[in-house]
């Protein structure tokens, strides 16, 4: 029963290793997409807006406003009574440039998001701010004269906010200054949960699948300590002259081990496989190497195209549902489901049984997992016990007789 447990914990463990690899894929995949939605969102709402701005901002205009401050500048005011006709015209909370002052603060140039007399809304020339709050998106967009887009932010006066921001570049092709233009994004908020609730189904879903396959492995070594207590019982049934056959049934109920690995459909063992894989194989350091040709010398040669097709079928999941071909038919179909193994380390022959199922990891990665057991025991006790089982008979004859 201590390796039937052994074995349990390690199927186990396999689980949850595979419980984490799935959330990792999950969580990774979750974060790049939550970016790329919000990006695309945020430029659709506000790309308009900013490229409308951008036509009416000239850039050595705007230097110059910036250096000198003058409100009677009369580029000031045309470009503000511009911006600010924007600004209505969109569903934009603010539409502001600023330049850079000193550090991180920046001074307001021209703001289009409200009237002068809106002491709330509208930010006068040269009014100065520290931006240290949302900086990295501002300096980014002044750096690489690209247009940017800041995070998702929650304002308690407006909701969810998002900020847009594109370079303001004199004649030479510097950047003097900043076009910003926030606006709700109560819409990205929403586009976010639905994706996030997504990830979570189909988290739900990797779960269910690994485990089935846990159960199905479990009941599997379930089903083998099953058949070695059955046979066990038989051989104590027995007289005296079966204690030879008794102990070595116990000797291997004892020492039941089983190899578990994964390969790719280039047939590349992966480097999650059970230890006891190397004892059955003679081979140390299995990761990354070809089972096919690992076990190529103990079989026929015109046996290795059939066991190369019969993988190649595994992994074409396509076929087989087209097919409608059973877990028994695919069983049937392994030209390698008992194998005579020469063991390199040892020079002993081995009676293997390999069963192979195919496993799917989503986004269109497949894998073969493999189980390798030793049963050359068990087939010589099993031509024992026949041979023992027809001795008897003759015996009850001859007594009949």
């Amino acid at each position: 029963m201590k390796k039937s447990h052994s074995l349990k914990f390690r199927f186990t463990l396999f689980f949850v290793l595979f419980i984490i690899a799935v959330y990792s894929i999950v969580i990774t995949t979750s974060l790049q997409q939550l970016v790329g939605i919000t990006e695309t969102i945020g430029y659709e709402l506000g790309g308009p807006i900013i490229e409308k701005t951008a036509a009416l901002v000239e850039g050595d205009s705007f230097e110059a406003l910036a250096l000198s401050l003058d409100p009677l500048d009369p580029f000031y005011e045309s470009a503000r009574l511009a911006m600010l006709a924007i600004k209505e015209e969109s569903n934009c909370i603010y539409l502001y440039t600023m330049a850079p002052a000193q550090g991180e603060v920046f001074r307001y140039i021209i703001d289009g998001s409200a009237p002068p007399d809106d002491e709330e809304a509208f930010s006068p020339l040269g009014m100065e701010e520290d931006i240290s709050n949302y900086l990295a998106p501002v300096l980014r967009t002044m750096e690489t004269k690209t247009h940017q887009i800041s995070s998702l932010d929650f304002n308690t006066q407006w909701g969810w906010v998002v900020s847009l921001y594109a370079p303001i570049l004199n004649s030479s092709g510097e950047a003097v200054g900043v076009i910003g233009c926030d606006f709700k994004a109560e819409q990205i908020y929403q586009r976010l949960w639905s994706q996030i609730l997504r990830q979570l189904i189909l988290s739900a879903v990797f779960i269910v699948i690994g485990f089935i396959a846990y159960i199905y492995l479990v009941n599997g070594v379930n089903k083998q300590n099953q058949s070695l207590r059955e046979l066990k019982d038989a051989a104590e049934a027995a007289s005296a002259e079966l204690k030879e056959d008794r102990d070595t049934i116990t000797a291997m109920k004892d020492a039941l081990k089983v190899g578990l690995f994964f390969m790719d459909k280039n047939f590349i063992i992966q480097e999650q496989y059970s230890k006891f894989l190397e004892t059955l194989l003679g081979l140390k350091s299995l990761q990354g190497k070809k089972f096919t040709d690992l076990i190529a010398p103990s079989i026929k040669k015109s046996e290795i195209t059939s066991m190369i097709e019969y993988f190649v079928l595994l992994f074409n999941r396509s076929v087989i549902s087209s097919r409608r071909f059973t877990e028994k038919m695919l069983e049937d179909l392994n030209p390698i489901q008992e194998l005579t193994y020469l063991n390199p380390e040892t020079k002993k022959e081995m009676i293997l049984r390999c069963n192979f199922v195919s496993v799917d990891r989503g986004e269109g990665r497949f894998f073969v997992l493999g189980n390798i057991q030793d049963i050359t025991n068990e087939k010589n006790l099993q031509k024992h016990l026949a041979e023992w089982a027809r001795e008897k008979e003759e015996k009850k004859n001859q007594a009949q007789m």
